[in-house]
Parts: C-alpha cells; structure tokens; sequence
C-alpha cells in the first residue's frame, strides 16, 4: 500500500461519518443545548465513532507493516496494539465544538464544526497508529534514511484540507468579533457524596459523615471527569434538583433506589451539604462508641471497627430512631 492508496482508504473510513453526525446533530439544534444533552448526544454518536476509528487504526497498522516490508524487509514485524477511542477523550476533544451547539438556535456552521471535528478524531487514529509504531520500532532507526517515507510519516503531523461534504454542511461563515467574557472558575476544594431523599442506608450515611474529601468526582462516585462535572453544576445554577436530574445515570449506586448525590465543593466552610454532613458526623461518632464497646466486650461478630460501627448505624435505622430527612439537603 503506498500513500496515496492510504488516503484513498482513509476517505472511504471517513465518507459517512460526517453525514451520519450531521443527520444526529440537527436534532440538537434549536434550544440552548445544555451540557447534559451534548453528553447525550455524543453518547449516540460514539458507536459509530469508535467503529471508525478502529478502521482507521487498522489501516494505519496495514500501512505501516506493507512500507516496513518494502524498506525493510529483513526486519522482522514489529507488533504494535492498535490505538483505542474512550468516550471521555472523545468528549475532551470535541468541547470546542460544544460552544457553538450551545448556543440558542445554533447555526448549521455549529453541526458543521462538530462533524468535521468528529473525522478529524477518526483520522487521527491512522496517524497515531503510524507515528507510535514508528517511535517505538527499536530497529527502525538505523535504517530510517529513506526520504520519501520520512516525508509521508513527517506529513501525518500536518492537517489534512478540510473533508468533502454534503452543500448541507456548510462552511463556518466569519462572524463578527465580539470579546470573549472571561469568567473566573470556581476552584473546587473537594467533592462530596449527599442525600437528597428518604434512601439513605448506613454505608451512604458513612460517606455523607465524610464531607468533601474526595480530590476527583469519580473517587465520590460520580462516572464523569470533574471538568464535565462541574460545568454541569454550573450549568445547572447550583440547583441541587436539575443537577441530580443532570447527572443521575453517572452516580455509583451502592443500594436499590440509592439517591445520593456528588457535589463539588467551592468552600469548605460553606456549601450545600455542610449541616447535613456534621450530623451524619456526630451519628457516625456515636456508632463508633458503641461498636467500641461492644469489641470490648466481646458481644460484636467482628474485630473490624469500621464494619461495627456501620452494623451500628443499621441497627438504629432499623429501629427507627434516625429520621432520614434531618441527613438531607435536597428531597
């Protein structure tokens, strides 16, 4: 396979990529897209994404052995794992595109950049496929002289001319300049797990009793990247409501019907769940002396102080002499 063959594959891989993006983001068009409905709408495009973008990996794999067997085929072939798309990179990647599809009554040149943005991820597949196996080829160094290649592996690093695509897909049109508004973000000190219901069990009151400890969303339980997370918040006004609805399908359930919730914390001295968190703290305090004294005499199953004391805390559930609501922030 030589390069130009390679770009004729290439375009194949990429032909309805941008179409099928198109066809999917016009439905998000109209409305303000709010950054919960922009995660929904790559979570529909991702299928076809990663689908391509393994075809592109393989042939950049498939280019890079047929050259390496023409340069240099005494060398024996140098096996390299094919390069791999996660959701949460191709979330990363597309967020420029997001600011345009944010807007009310999006333009076409919104659902334009996101498609275009969506085959240029695709076909940086081949290139990373081809640039790291090159990188990595211990014995290719010595023999790398040939100018030609060299020239095709350095023209990977360059962008390719905008992709051929329906009059549909129109280009970006230039706009008025308007200065960008530079907000200062929020800096997060910490996240924190709340309830926010009557479905608190004993372990969810135990990470409640924690505060906002956690350095990272998803160590809280929280299936997002803390950037995603906290604009979401943001988004959201801080109102405790949309954003559960925002974000409940990532939240780690540790029980049937477990309705906790995982909080940025801007001020450790003030947020939302500061009072509920120091009462489950006092309740976890007291569960700990008594599974201390029951250690100590002997009456508890177990010599683990940290499983004793959650027993303790779902004995006094079960006895009803902890009313759930005073442990949350939001019903």
């Amino acid at each position: 396979m030589n390069a130009e063959e390679y770009r004729a594959e290439q375009a194949a891989i990429t032909a309805g990529l941008a179409l099928y993006v198109q066809r999917f983001g016009k439905l998000f068009t109209g409305p303000k897209l709010s950054r919960a409905d922009w995660i929904q709408l790559l979570q529909v495009l991702f299928p076809e994404v990663q689908k391509r973008y393994r075809d592109s990996a393989k042939l950049g794999r498939f280019f890079y052995d047929s050259q390496r067997e023409i340069h240099f085929p005494e060398l024996e072939r140098n096996d390299r794992p094919l390069t791999d798309v996660k959701f949460k990179w191709y979330l990363e990647n597309m967020e420029p595109a997001r600011k345009a599809m944010s807007q009310a009554d999006s333009p076409k040149a919104a659902v334009t950049r996101l498609a275009l943005s969506t085959v240029r991820e695709v076909e940086m597949a081949a290139r990373r496929q081809i640039i790291g196996a090159v990188k990595e080829d211990p014995e290719l160094d010595e023999f790398i002289e040939d100018e030609d290649l060299q020239d095709f592996i350095d023209s990977l690093n360059e962008p390719d001319p905008e992709p051929e695509i329906e009059p549909d897909l129109e280009p970006l049109r230039d706009e008025p300049a308007v200065a960008p508004v530079r907000r200062r973000r929020k800096s997060v000190k910490g996240w924190a797990r709340v309830a926010t219901g009557q479905e608190t069990c004993a372990w969810c009151l135990m990470l409640i009793s924690r505060g906002p400890v956690y350095f990272g969303a998803d160590r809280a339980g929280l299936n997002l990247d803390d950037v995603t997370a906290t604009q979401l918040f943001e988004e959201a006004g801080e109102d405790l409501d949309q954003f559960k609805q925002d974000t409940k399908q990532y939240v780690n359930e540790w029980h049937a019907g477990c309705d906790c919730l995982v909080i940025p914390v801007f001020d450790k001295a003030d947020w939302p769940g500061l009072e509920s968190q120091k009462r489950a703290e006092s309740l976890w305090i007291e569960a700990s002396k008594e599974a201390t004294r029951l250690i100590e005499s002997g009456e508890a199953r177990t010599s683990d102080h940290n499983k004793e004391t959650i027993n303790a805390l779902r004995r006094r559930i079960y006895r009803g002499e902890i009313d759930m609501s005073n442990y949350a922030i939001a019903a």
